[in-house]
């Protein structure tokens, strides 16, 4: 179904059924073949996750997993666009999206959660952050409390490196403190950027930068209780990470800011509207957010997540002019009601040409994923 939104003038393409539960992958996952025609996504199959191919030019999609277990936000396609890999059970399987093979590249050490995974260019070093499951408090399903009751109970986590070309795995790092979002730095596998993860008041700091052989472990920046950082990724030339720097008091600044990981310098770039998630397109000009509507940040919404109205639109923001720009209301309740806490989240991604934004709202029932034209 495609319509103008009346409050932009923009063009926007619903890809899937409202009446049924679908999303695509986390926002800073490639999720779309190389030349544009194919994305991934994730569909409820009587309470089961399964993770379909969809052709954008024509609609169909085809099922390319079944079984449970499935880490439904993690998958993402090789760079080459032949191969998907995604987390089932206690494995990362390598899958070619022809049907021909499918084969585990990694499997889990039997007591632990894979947790969150990356992969670094060429898909060569997989990236993993283990959680020791007999630390962990038991999880609730369909709201926010395990995330302040998983980063009290400091876990027991690991950053772990796998070759997959010559099959080494290490142990980059153990800590008694929730660790996730593994990203390695384009250009430079030698280099990680992980999360101390919780809620930004509970948390000693979030950013942090470690090399991969273990050594080099360094807090990015100081975070004071009344300060949010999130959610960062790196640029796709490497150089710098992004993120969006928000205060809970005083002057309640929202800021894009980068990080230079080898002279360790913060810039302030502009100021933004309050984005849960944002990412740039290829060139690392364009950055797309997800505006959320208020100041109570989304692990904190009741049951029935916000109202829909308001500021819940995507921006479209262009760091040379320093400008931001509405490109269409995305109307998400950010509602954890789905099973999911994330199934709601917008999660703005670009599509490899950069001249359309694709992301998830539950604005007319179920989670769906949406198509803005740039």
């Amino acid at each position: 179904m495609d319509y103008i939104d009346n409050l932009t003038g923009h063009r926007v393409e619903r890809l899937t059924d409202p009446g049924t539960l679908s999303h695509h992958m986390y926002f800073y996952n490639r999720m779309t073949t190389p030349d544009g025609r194919f994305l991934l996504i994730a569909r409820d199959h009587g309470g089961e996750r399964r993770l379909h191919l969809l052709d954008l030019k024509d609609g169909d999609s085809r099922e390319i997993t079944s079984g449970p277990g499935l880490d439904d936000y993690g998958a993402m396609i090789a760079e080459d666009g032949k191969s998907v890999f995604y987390a089932q059970g206690r494995h990362i399987f390598r899958q070619e999206l022809d049907g021909t093979g499918r084969e585990s590249v990694y499997e889990t050490p039997e007591g632990w959660d894979t947790g969150n995974w990356g992969m670094g260019e060429g898909n060569r070093y997989l990236v993993l952050a283990h959680t020791r499951l007999d630390t962990l408090p038991q999880r609730k399903e369909g709201n926010w409390d395990f995330f302040a009751e998983t980063c009290l109970a400091r876990p027991l986590s690991r950053l772990v490196l796998k070759d997959l070309h010559t099959g080494r795995t290490s142990i980059v790092r153990e800590e008694r403190c929730w660790l996730t979002h593994p990203q390695i730095r384009p250009g430079d596998p030698s280099t990680i950027l992980y999360s101390h993860e919780g809620p930004y008041n509970l948390i000693d700091a979030r950013l942090w930068l470690i090399r991969s052989d273990g050594t080099g472990c360094r807090r990015c920046r100081e975070q004071p209780e009344d300060l949010i950082l999130t959610h960062e990724f790196w640029l796709p030339d490497g150089s710098r990470f992004a993120f969006v720097y928000q205060e809970t008091a005083g002057e309640r600044r929202e800021e894009l800011r980068l990080f230079d990981p080898d002279t360790m310098m913060e810039e302030t770039l502009m100021e933004v509207q309050p984005y849960a998630h944002m990412i740039s397109d290829s060139t690392g000009r364009l950055f797309a957010g997800d505006a959320q509507s208020g100041n109570v940040p989304i692990h904190l919404l009741g049951p029935g997540g916000a109202n829909g109205h308001g500021n819940d639109f995507i921006y479209l923001i262009d760091t040379e002019k320093r400008t931001e720009e509405r490109l269409c209301y995305h109307g998400t309740s950010w509602s954890a009601m789905h099973g999911n806490p994330q199934d709601s989240h917008p999660h703005p991604c670009f599509t490899p040409d950069g001249k359309s934004v694709i992301f998830t709202s539950d604005r007319e029932g179920k989670p769906a994923v949406y198509r803005a034209y740039i």
